[in-house]
């Protein structure tokens, strides 16, 4: 499912960026081939305005001049001397471009009342530089002068195609359309693993919902499971063995409640409705109250439950009292029912100038390296054969999450003596904790 959202993600990104890309690129070709244009058009202008100063000052014209600037600026000049070609437009075929230079000479008379049948009068250099198109529909940039020559004037024509510019055009375009290409190749190929780095919490979350429901239902299935064969068995039994049914079905009742119970904490810290109430304690007290809560049920198991206190006064930290003793309850727990008989389960309280620190040690098997992090992750536990159905796989993650809360740390490490030790560390200075 979180695949095709994905690839609808990225399709939606992809047609964003293509539109985004179609657009700049049109626009920043737009004014690249006008910046073309312009350029193309003035180098035109500058070059034969330069042309015709230099034919003004002359009293005679050379044609290895006027071959040189055909072949420098990739013009075609035609000279006449009022309706008469000069020799230098016949030697240059310049009749194969006849109908141009004429179309050019009527745009000139029409458009810009320049013509040889209107320059009876004209004293002084005259001209005009424009755009048109020939009949056959091509470009031409082209400049009709009248040059005054004694008692008469020269006509000059001079045009250059606009294939230089189409050219250059078509390149740009070429690359411009190349470069947007590889951007929105680039941009599909970020957007599908951003959106896949964007989703992946929630495919997590998904499978953790998942997992979390299916081993839910394990958990709580055989509870249901003995309850009602109790329940079937009562009907047939004798009042004397009706007790005992009973009993099963209190203690599956009770289970199960508890399994709830914990279930419906970790529900309140997803959804951040789990209240901490924080008020100054003494960590050294709660440390000693939770080993007298647990010493009597160590020795029923034939082990030794120690505690080790620091000597110095412990100033008091903001905490809730209550989740905090429940964290406890639930590491010693957890040493008591993994350490063989004839171990020993040590608590202990550090204290430093930031931060105090709670340790559960013991000398069982331990925990493998692997699985130091996993334990803490809900319904896991470490020993799969291990069948303690007083311990649902919960109490280490709502340990966690309760002292995440208080913002502090919880960690498993392995014991210097062998077995496993668990540490909650606390901040000393929480007055600004937030509680949620």
């Amino acid at each position: 499912m979180l695949k095709k959202v994905q690839l609808r993600f990225t399709l939606f990104c992809s047609l964003a960026a293509a539109v985004i890309l179609f657009v700049m690129t049109a626009f920043c070709l737009v004014i690249s081939e006008r910046g073309l244009k312009n350029k193309n058009y003035a180098d035109f202008q500058n070059n034969t305005s330069s042309i015709l100063t230099y034919l003004d000052s002359q009293s005679t014209l050379s044609h290895t001049w006027l071959s040189q600037m055909e072949n420098r600026y990739r013009l075609t000049i035609d000279i006449r001397d009022g309706d008469s070609p000069l020799l230098y437009g016949t030697l240059h075929e310049h009749s194969l471009l006849a109908d141009t230079l004429a179309a050019a000479r009527e745009t000139a008379s029409e458009q810009y009342n320049l013509s040889a049948g209107k320059a009876s009068n004209r004293v002084l250099l005259s001209q005009e530089t424009f755009c048109f198109h020939n009949s056959q529909g091509q470009g031409y940039f082209a400049t009709v002068a009248l040059l005054p020559k004694g008692n008469g004037f020269l006509d000059v024509a001079m045009i250059s195609p606009d294939d230089t510019a189409a050219k250059q055009i078509l390149m740009q375009r070429f690359l411009f359309g190349a470069g947007a290409f590889a951007a929105f190749a680039a941009l599909t190929v970020f957007a599908w693993f951003f959106t896949g780095r964007t989703l992946r919490p929630v495919e997590e979350s998904r499978r953790s919902q998942a997992s979390f429901i299916a081993a839910a239902s394990h958990e709580l299935r055989a509870p249901l499971a003995v309850m009602l064969s109790s329940l079937s068995a009562v009907r047939d039994a004798s009042p004397d063995d009706q007790p005992r049914f009973f009993d099963a079905i209190e203690s599956e009742g009770t289970r199960m409640s508890r399994l709830i119970s914990d279930m419906l904490l970790l529900a309140n810290s997803d959804s951040h409705t789990w209240t901490m109430a924080l008020a100054p304690a003494e960590a050294d007290t709660l440390l000693l109250e939770t080993y007298e809560k647990y010493e009597i049920p160590a020795g029923k198991k034939g082990l030794r439950l120690e505690i080790l206190l620091p000597e110095e006064t412990v100033p008091p930290c903001m905490m809730d009292k209550e989740r905090i003793a429940q964290t406890l309850s639930i590491l010693i727990e957890n040493a008591i029912s993994y350490t063989p008989k004839g171990g020993t389960v040590t608590l202990c309280l550090e204290v430093s100038p930031k931060h105090l620190t709670f340790s559960v040690s013991d000398n069982g098997p331990g925990i493998p390296d692997p699985e130091k992090e996993k334990i803490f992750e809900r319904f896991y536990r470490s020993d799969s054969a291990h069948h303690d159905r007083d311990h649902f796989g919960l109490g280490l993650c709502i340990a966690r999450e309760i002292v995440h809360l208080h913002k502090g740390k919880i960690q498993a490490k392995d014991a210097p003596g062998g077995g496993c030790v668990f540490t909650v560390t606390l901040p000393l200075s929480q007055q600004s904790l937030p509680v949620r």
